[in-house]
């Protein structure tokens, strides 16, 4: 079963605009994804140089977010960490996603994440693991 032109558009915004960027290193293009006013809420899914999930960051706007993952950058690209969505499901300008934060010897990681849209963009963005480690 296809996808449908708002699972599609939602795909495309996170896993080829955001997530893609940020593996890539590029926050400047990952923060192309959102809304200039974006509320975005992000608890730790893999645990690296002292963030841990027991901690949950709160950003308001593209440019708090793009200071966030320009300082985060480094450190996920020395873990060899990758994102990849695994589902979406989408409605008009609201969807979910399950995706996996996954390891450079194949550990995954698996969250969730709520998103609104605005202009077609992300304007709400809240993600967090889908099972806390023991």
């Amino acid at each position: 079963m296809g996808r449908t032109d708002a699972e599609s558009h939602l795909y495309e915004l996170l896993q080829t605009t955001y997530f893609d960027s940020i593996d890539g290193g590029d926050a400047e293009s990952a923060v192309e994804a959102l809304h200039d006013d974006v509320e975005w809420t992000h608890t730790q899914v893999w645990e690296h140089d002292g963030h841990t999930n027991r901690a949950t960051d709160t950003l308001e706007g593209k440019a708090a977010v793009h200071e966030f993952l320009a300082g985060r950058i480094d450190e996920m690209q020395a873990e060899g960490i990758e994102h990849k969505i695994r589902d979406v499901v989408a409605s008009g300008d609201t969807g979910a996603f399950r995706a996996a934060v996954v390891g450079p010897d194949g550990d995954a990681l698996p969250f969730l994440g709520w998103v609104e849209l605005e202009d077609d963009v992300i304007r709400t963005y809240t993600v967090t693991p889908e099972r806390m480690p023991e």
